[in-house]
């Protein structure tokens, strides 16, 4: 049986999403650096791994029992990851409604199979891969993220690299 490759993410609404491509368009060439493709601009939740249908449709079927109140993150910092190169932008803080749901989504994952990492979740976006050293740009910047729904995302590698599908969605409950 054909596995997939899977996690749970927030995709970026289009005004988003375009502040986060100009943004990304500020910081200096380097060469080697691999920026992320505008179209995998995401915030992981919860890496999944490689599932089998029975799987998925268990983490489907869970998914679609989530009741998290919708939230609204603030982007307004840089971040350096050494070990894995990756330069992106986090939040300085975020609200308990992102712990509540991260934590139910290691439990679906848990409950369906998954394997799960023990690791402080950092929310952030992957802006780009294999940088050497951190070197930010003297732009100040607040972007305001308001996460109302989560998808299940297929991670997709191919001759033309990784891209990310949304298999399923679901929304969140309205801020009160």
């Amino acid at each position: 049986m054909t596995k997939k490759r899977l996690f749970f993410g927030l995709l970026p609404e289009p005004e988003v999403h375009s502040q986060l491509v100009e943004l990304s368009r500020c910081f200096p060439i380097l060469q080697g650096v691999e920026s992320v493709p505008n179209n995998n601009l995401h915030i992981t939740l919860q890496f999944l791994g490689n599932l089998e249908a029975n799987e998925r449709k268990c983490i489907e079927k869970k998914m679609a029992q989530t009741f998290v109140q919708a939230f609204s993150l603030r982007l307004d910092h840089y971040g350096y990851f050494k070990l894995s190169q990756i330069l992106w932008l986090g939040c300085s803080s975020y609200p308990r409604e992102l712990t509540r749901l991260v934590n139910h989504l290691k439990s679906i994952a848990e409950n369906c199979g998954a394997d799960t990492q023990e690791r402080i979740y950092k929310p952030h976006v992957t802006l780009f891969k294999k940088v050497p050293k951190a070197e930010f740009p003297d732009i100040p910047f607040t972007i305001t993220w308001r996460a109302t729904e989560f998808h299940l995302l297929e991670s997709i590698s191919d001759g033309d690299g990784t891209r990310y599908v949304s298999l399923a969605k679901h929304s969140f409950l309205k801020e009160q």
